[in-house]
């Protein structure tokens, strides 16, 4: 490595410069301890789940059947295929020795620090300067992607850890323990591929990337990638695991941008600030151009990819990092200028900590929520028809299996389900509305205030319509703008025989 520009780790720095950059480490790391837990504390401070609506009830759900049943092969609620997934499991063992509670608050946690300090070791491998590889961490505890994938229980969370360790360990010289860290390495990668294929892709041609822009031989990883493809189709013909590469979607500014709410983004201030150090990198490094454009590349994709957006938010911080670094130590004419800009950075990494921190504390479910789920839990079986994104919400707390889910999309006739659920909170009408309820066995129906308002507009129209006015639907609960209605459809025949029995009589 370089020892000029300070590319060999910590190697040759005084004790004073030492002590400074540990300091900054430590700074790092705590930022993200601070941020995670006052994110996930905060909800239950105001008596609402720890979770945000999403994932974390699906994966804690199998995770509870999984602990009764280690076999699993079909989904307790939903009825249909379990495929198997490593992530999975290790909540169940996890659940076996911790109670719920603290394990949803310090998994998500764990996961957090360690791929911040994972993360960190990494970035010093490739050569970069140890005071922006301690930036870098500390703007990864405020980006929008690392916030929320450590305030919930999300597979790729644990993917972006198996990646890091993977990449980690590939890359490293092994002058000790040789055998033991291919071996390692191999059970990484396997459990990678086996827990989300597209994570396993991604990992491989960053690493190629990486192989590039270190000028090492690719050779260093066939052997473990090799077994894990072979590890990962064994298992198709064994169990139900199916291999997809998953992650796609349309280029739409409300998937990409923290502000728009994106599940997974990118805040507009750190993309200029990504944008600024990608130019500096552009300008003083003209031997590495070729590796930076594969970076750029790759940042392009992960516009219509969610797991590689997950990636390339740690991937940008370096280069984030980078523009700090320039800010700071450029010259300026005037020094109020130079402090200007800084300070607009730290407001910008703070505002993209706080409005993503918002959003997750404000996100449903709230207590109202839960209570009215808690209470639908005590009526009997039946298919719910609700939003999509609420379907995991829905049989978590309830039990109920639901018309609709977040992994709906992966069920044979997907886009028929979902055109008829469409249409359903459109019709006024019981003869429009029946075929579709009988065609499905929809016995309940769940509105809740957001659907109000955006199907709706707040007016009485619709399915809210037609619940409210026909005698086939009965109302369970109605609380806080909650409404849960079963769908009951009169007799007319037991009717009309009733009516003809009072009139002889």
């Amino acid at each position: 490595m370089d020892k000029k520009n300070g590319l060999n780790g910590t190697n040759g720095m005084s004790k004073k410069k030492k002590k400074n950059f540990f300091s900054s480490v430590s700074f790092g790391l705590l930022l993200i301890i601070v941020v995670l837990s006052l994110v996930m504390i905060t909800r239950p401070a105001q008596q609402n789940p720890v979770f945000p609506n999403g994932e974390s009830y699906h994966n804690l759900r199998i995770a509870e059947a999984l602990k009764q049943h280690l076999s699993l092969t079909q989904d307790p609620v939903q009825e249909t295929v379990y495929e198997p997934n490593p992530y999975h499991y290790l909540l169940a063992l996890l659940l076996i020795i911790i109670p719920v509670e603290l394990l949803s608050i310090y998994l998500p946690l764990l996961l957090g620090v360690l791929c911040g300090f994972i993360f960190y070791r990494l970035i010093l491998l490739m050569g970069v300067k140890p005071k922006n590889a301690a930036y870098a961490i500390i703007i990864l505890s405020v980006t929008p992607a690392f916030i929320v994938l450590f305030t919930g229980l999300y597979v790729l969370g644990f993917v972006i850890l198996l990646s890091l360790l993977s990449l980690l360990l590939a890359l490293k010289k092994k002058k000790t323990f040789q055998t033991f860290c291919t071996v390692l390495c191999t059970l990484l990668f396997i459990l990678l591929a086996l827990t989300s294929l597209t994570g396993f892709i991604l990992t491989i041609l960053i690493l190629l990337i990486l192989c590039l822009g270190l000028k090492k031989k690719i050779r260093v990883f066939y052997v473990p990638v090799i077994i894990s493809v072979i590890a990962a189709f064994l298992l198709t013909f064994l169990t139900n695991y199916v291999p997809r590469i998953l992650g796609f979607h349309s280029f739409a500014f409300q998937n990409i941008l923290s502000l728009l709410s994106a599940p997974i983004g990118f805040d507009i201030f750190l993309l200029v600030l990504f944008i600024t150090g990608f130019i500096v990198f552009w300008i003083n490094k003209k031997e590495k151009r070729l590796f930076h454009l594969a970076v750029l590349g790759l940042l392009i994709f992960s516009l219509f990819n969610i797991v590689l957006r997950a990636y390339a938010s740690f991937i940008i911080t370096v280069y984030m990092a980078v523009a700090i670094s320039y800010f700071f130590n450029r010259k300026w004419d005037l020094k109020v200028i130079k402090k200007g800009t800084l300070l607009l950075v730290l407001c910008s990494l703070v505002f993209s900590l706080i409005n993503q921190a918002s959003m997750l504390v404000d996100a449903q479910p709230d207590k109202e929520m839960q209570q009215a789920l808690v209470f639908f839990n005590g009526l009997s079986k039946g298919k719910t028809l609700a939003l999509e994104k609420d379907g995991f919400l829905i049989e978590f707390y309830s039990g109920k299996n639901v018309l609709l889910d977040s992994n709906s999309y992966l069920v044979p006739g997907y886009k028929d389900i979902k055109n008829d659920s469409s249409n359903l909170f459109g019709f006024v009408r019981l003869k429009e509305a029946e075929p579709i309820l009988h065609k499905h066995s929809i016995r309940y129906i769940l509105l809740t205030p957001y659907m109000k308002q955006e199907l709706w507009e707040n007016q009485e129209q619709g399915l809210w319509f037609l619940v409210r006015n026909s005698d086939s639907f009965v109302k369970k609960y109605v609380e806080q703008d909650i409404e849960i209605w079963e769908y009951a459809p009169v007799d007319q025949d037991a009717i009309n025989l009733n009516e003809t029995n009072e009139v002889l009589t």
